[in-house]
């Protein structure tokens, strides 16, 4: 009787330290996979805020790159007016003669 008591400690003994590092192994795994995740979430939710930001970036981009606040701005800061018909256009005599006077000295 004491054979196999001795016998079964000793087999509970080589279990228990067979197992033991093996349990440690996975709760150290377990661990850092939560960790991983964790970050990984993080991460995630930093991405996804700035791709927000980036999207109303290009939302304000296109709203001030519209022809209507183009136009709008050109109008107040410039001055400028827009023509509606551009099939046409009106220059003065004066100006062609002062353009072809210019050529004329440039290539003689």
């Amino acid at each position: 009787m004491k054979k196999q008591r001795g016998s079964f400690f000793k087999s509970m003994f080589i279990v228990l330290f067979t197992i033991a590092p093996l349990l440690f192994a996975y709760m150290f795994f377990i661990k850092g996979i939560k960790d991983l995740n964790a970050l990984k979430n993080t991460r995630l939710e930093e991405l996804r805020e700035k791709e927000n930001k980036l999207e109303v970036q290009r939302v304000e981009y296109q709203k001030l790159t519209s022809e209507d606040e183009v136009v709008k701005k050109a109008k107040d800061k410039f001055d400028l007016v827009r023509i509606d018909n551009l099939s046409t256009i009106s220059v003065n005599k004066n100006q062609i003669n002062n353009i072809k006077k210019f050529i004329n000295k440039k290539y003689d």
